[in-house]
């Protein structure tokens, strides 16, 4: 996605993510959750045998407010994640970029190993039940998103990047946090949870900096005026 005359491009990584682990939930709400905070991976899907047939659901957000100029004119946004592990044969996926509506946690959980059945959440850190571990619950086990996807992309076993390309929904919730900060609460991958084939994809964490979450936002700055005095309307192509 390269959007015409788009003057300026910023890149960023999130500043928060986590994967939410699909567990059973006991008397106490605690024993069985899992999160992974500080983990350098992020999941999505659902596990085969070995896992339990569990869900997963990879949690990111940006903060807009870092780098963008006051007044920018957003004009085009694409999300890319790599894949660092794919359970062998499995089919291709697609994966849903869905718009969170409530606040949610990052904090201390590090998973051990491949990270595919989380730690125990700290305090603040968001689980399948929990959107801030261990007072706060999710309206909806497993997050609280928009029924529809801002965004599809497709996953298949390659390790490479994989991009959700701009769409005038996601453009939407883009120019929305931009203008609604307190209400920019990132988004969910949620796809491929009918099969038994997870994705593991590197999260902020993640030592190699090049392969770590990375928005990119096409913007004009606020002064961008064109030779006939009229500022030109854009969105994705």
């Amino acid at each position: 996605m390269s959007p015409v005359m788009a003057s300026e491009m910023l890149v960023l990584e999130p500043s928060q993510d986590n994967s939410l682990y699909e567990t059973p939930i006991d008397d106490e709400e605690t024993t069985f959750e899992r999160s992974n905070g500080a983990g350098i991976f992020l999941f999505a899907g659902r596990t085969g045998l070995d896992g339990g047939f569990r869900r997963r659901r990879a949690l990111l957000k940006f903060d807009l407010e870092t780098g963008l100029p006051p007044g920018a004119q957003i004009v085009g946004v694409e999300l890319t994640l790599y894949q660092s592990n794919a359970a062998p044969g499995a089919p291709p996926a697609a994966m849903g970029l869905h718009r969170v509506l409530e606040a949610w946690g990052e904090e201390g959980s590090d998973a051990i190993g491949p990270e595919g059945q989380g730690d125990f959440p700290e305090p603040g850190d968001a689980t399948w039940h929990h959107r801030l571990h261990p007072d706060t619950l999710w309206t909806t086990a497993g997050g609280d998103f928009t029924e529809l996807p801002s965004a599809v992309t497709t996953i298949g076993q390659e390790l490479e990047d994989f991009t959700w390309s701009c769409s005038a929904d996601l453009l939407d919730d883009v120019q929305y946090w931009q203008e609604n900060p307190s209400e920019n609460f990132g988004w969910i991958i949620v796809g491929s949870e009918d099969a038994g084939f997870a994705h593991r994809l590197n999260s902020r964490q993640n030592a190699d900096a090049a392969t770590r979450p990375r928005l990119a936002v096409y913007y004009l700055p606020a002064e961008t005026v064109f030779e006939d005095g009229f500022e030109e309307p854009f969105s994705c192509p």
